[in-house]
């Protein structure tokens, strides 16, 4: 396509990022430039200290048709909280309806709880999209993760977000968030699951299912990643927050019943991190790294045995998973959310549920004759549906449907 005007918005944005959304946002907006386009981002320059206090390793450069606008208000961290209450900016409102004013052929909305909020979707003009990366417009927490401690399977938003400690949102409940949806053109979800869980939730609009992409993880020549990691070898690797969604508790618990010299690698950091790595302390085949850069990741997903995909709550985009497939990495994952769409779909790694499955498919996939049946599915998974070429193939025929 080429030569268009987008605005991507979004709360968190590389290198202030808790999570994956920010560095999807990141990587559409440099895919873009490259193929001839102008982008402009527009994100948060207060919200992120909510949730980490430095900058994440790495470099993040961009195409220099990327234009990147870090709104700070004068109001600092009191800004994303007013937006989160109330659903719109405060302070920085006059500058984004500024920036969105500009001639934009589309302007695509991401995670804007804590910048833009609800409100900013009636802004600017041109083609809008509004990416879901969780279940924001009807779940206050976003991951329906139930007072902290289970999966969500009845509402009591008030009573959950006691749990959180955070107040209630004044903008939930007054029609504001399906007036504002009026103005969006089509509301992207990543994959099939998460579209059929908003149609049940009532949601009427327009949906395209767009599943994600990552660029592929690159053979890493480097000596020094071998001298740093080798003696890990081999291990499974687990790569995500430590948080009891995302399975680390259930990740660590499974590895310590399995017997063998085969090491667990675990990457991230989070409000779990303290407490995993006393329940591991008992077992030196267990490491824990913090956040690492990308480069520093690509030969961690290069060398694992497979890669542990455990969530305990509805997975709906995990780009880890992805990588994984990029470098013919299998993929233990459990049975929730999008995970069966993308592991057993594909035949690209060993599904499960609970514990002891878990246990069982490590057990398993530590067999090299068992572990080789699924690299040429992971590889062949990733070349036909999660490229950055499939995603622009199908981002821009969409936008030449809503053009029509």
């Amino acid at each position: 396509m080429g030569n268009k005007r987008f605005c991507l918005i979004t709360t968190f944005y590389p290198p202030f990022h808790p999570g994956g959304c920010g560095l999807h946002v990141y990587h559409l907006a440099n895919l873009l430039a490259a193929d001839g386009n102008r982008v402009d981002v527009v994100c948060s320059g207060d919200a992120h200290s909510y949730k980490l206090k430095d900058r994440r390793e790495g470099e993040y450069p961009h195409h220099e048709n990327v234009t990147v606008h870090r709104i700070k208000s004068p109001l600092g961290r009191v800004e994303p909280l007013l937006t989160y209450l109330f659903g719109g900016p405060f302070l920085s409102r006059p500058r984004i309806r500024r920036i969105l004013k500009e001639d934009f052929d589309v302007i695509h909305y991401h995670n804007i709880s804590l910048f833009g909020g609800i409100r900013s979707l009636g802004f600017g003009s041109g083609i809008k999209l509004f990416t879901q990366h969780t279940y924001w417009l009807f779940c206050p927490a976003h991951y329906l993760w139930k007072e902290n401690r289970r999966v969500c399977d009845s509402k009591e938003c008030l009573r959950c977000l006691a749990t959180y400690r955070r107040p209630p949102q004044l903008w939930r409940g007054s029609g504001l968030r399906d007036r504002m949806l009026e103005e969006v053109d089509s509301l992207i979800m990543p994959c099939r699951y998460m579209l059929d869980r908003h149609r049940r939730e009532g949601f009427t609009g327009r949906m395209d299912c767009l599943p994600y992409f990552v660029d592929p993880v690159e053979k890493d020549i480097r000596a020094e990643s071998g001298r740093e990691f080798g003696s890990l070898k081999p291990f499974f690797l687990f790569v995500a927050r430590l948080e009891e969604y995302k399975g680390a508790r259930l990740a660590v618990e499974a590895f310590r019943r399995r017997s063998g010299d085969v090491r667990l690698v675990v990457v991230g950091t989070g409000s779990m991190e303290e407490e995993l790595r006393e329940i591991s302390s008992p077992d030196p085949r267990i490491h824990f790294l913090k956040y690492l850069a990308p480069e520093k990741l690509a030969w961690l997903y290069q060398n694992a045995v497979a890669l542990l995909a455990p969530s305990v709550w509805p997975e709906m985009g995990n780009q880890t998973v992805l990588q994984a497939f990029s470098c013919g990495t299998p993929v233990i994952a459990s049975r929730v959310g999008l995970l069966p769409e993308l592991v057993e779909e594909h035949r690209a790694g060993i599904m499960f549920t609970g514990r002891e499955e878990l246990t069982e498919a490590m057990e398993s996939m530590a067999d090299p004759a068992v572990r080789s049946r699924f690299v040429e599915p992971a590889r062949r998974a990733y070349r036909v549906e999660y490229t950055p070429e499939k995603f622009l193939e199908r981002y821009y025929r969409l936008l030449d449907d809503l053009e029509e």
